[in-house]
């Protein structure tokens, strides 16, 4: 089975979501801790929840996510 991207975590949670900034930011971070898409690497000691924002944000100017 394919492992996950982090985009790929990051548009579902959007989508089963509903697009709630706060609720997909906190799922987000709560499935890097399991595991689900993790970081290849965190070489600037980001938090899983700052990651999510930025991801997030990254979704949304790319219009790959709501």
């Amino acid at each position: 089975m394919a492992r996950l991207t982090q985009r790929d975590v990051m548009r579902d949670l959007n989508r089963r979501l509903g697009g709630d900034h706060d609720k997909v930011v906190a799922a987000y971070a709560a499935a890097e801790r399991r595991g689900d898409g993790r970081r290849a690497s965190n070489v600037h000691d980001i938090t899983p929840e700052e990651y999510a924002r930025r991801l997030h944000a990254d979704g949304v100017a790319k219009g790959w996510t709501g």
